[in-house]
């Protein structure tokens, strides 16, 4: 599993997860962004979220905006049980 964070045409940001080949989340603030990242408990994984929303912007490609349309109209998707690693520990939708 493999999120990105990009920047969205309206300056907002977004979280796609390579996982379902959707976002997950979308028209976030960089406070809630943080906050997400933050409660998966790993500063790794805050400090990943800080870079990809400065240093390394990546904008919602065309396709990515339809996607994101498409999930203010019916609510973003759910990505389930998710194994991290080889850890034998899993996320679930929930711990968000």
């Amino acid at each position: 599993m493999a999120w990105r964070i990009d920047k969205q045409a309206n300056g907002r940001f977004a979280i796609y997860s390579s996982r379902i080949d959707d976002y997950i989340v979308i028209d976030a603030d960089e406070a809630e962004i943080e906050r997400i990242y933050a409660e998966k408990g790993t500063k790794v994984y805050l400090a990943s979220a800080r870079a990809q929303m400065t240093t390394r912007v990546t904008r919602v490609p065309e396709a990515g905006e339809s996607k994101i349309e498409a999930s203010r109209l019916r609510g973003t998707p759910k990505e389930g049980t998710v194994p991290i690693g080889v850890t034998g520990f899993t996320l679930d939708d929930d711990d968000r």
